[in-house]
């Protein structure tokens, strides 16, 4: 070899390594993207099709007429229950509590809705256990994805159901999940 052939050659070599290192990036994000598949994230309670819930006829206790529409603007941790509201349902009324009091700074941005689904009156342990929660009976049925009755539903301010926990989820992971929501929306209500 002579002198003059080596710098040529050398000169190749850093023209394909950088060419390499150019190209590497793209090439390992399509292998990430297309042969290894990111899990992505995974929620604990059920995504629903986000979209508004639609209005439903419901009026508070003393009868005056009440709307979803009211709390627009507030996430909504919503329940539907009997108003013979027992045990098991006055332990979810206090799980709702505790998810909302859990939230810390984020708290006053999340409302409790317990959704009344009969005639029946609310006992006083019932309304105790409630604590502050707005408390209104649904008229006809309620228009949310899956069953109401087993289930907690979080609606976003703008009146799109989100998310649903079933009445037997974690309460510490349901509580983490909604801090999530209330974290990275920041600036929906």
């Amino acid at each position: 070899m002579n002198a003059a052939t080596q710098p040529k050659r050398n000169g190749r070599w850093i023209l394909f390594a950088l060419i390499a290192i150019t190209i590497a990036p793209v090439l390992a994000s399509y292998l990430a993207y297309y042969v290894w598949r990111p899990e992505g994230g995974k929620t604990y309670g059920e995504l629903l099709k986000v979209g508004p819930v639609p209005a439903f006829r419901q009026a508070g206790l003393d009868g005056k007429p009440a709307a979803l529409a009211d709390l627009k603007g507030r996430w909504v941790l919503v329940m539907a229950a009997s108003g013979d509201c027992q045990q098991a349902c006055q332990k979810d009324l206090h799980a709702l509590r505790q998810i909302r009091m859990a939230q810390g700074k984020f708290m006053d941005r999340v409302e409790r809705l317990w959704l009344v689904t009969d005639a029946a009156a609310p006992s006083k342990q019932a309304v105790a256990a409630a604590d502050g929660a707005r408390t209104v009976r649904a008229l006809e049925a309620i228009p949310l994805q899956g069953d109401v009755a087993t289930g907690y539903y979080l609606i976003d301010p703008l009146g799109n159901q989100v998310i649903r926990y079933p009445r037997t989820a974690d309460p510490v992971r349901v509580i983490k999940e909604v801090g999530k929501f209330l974290k990275n929306n920041e600036n929906l209500g």
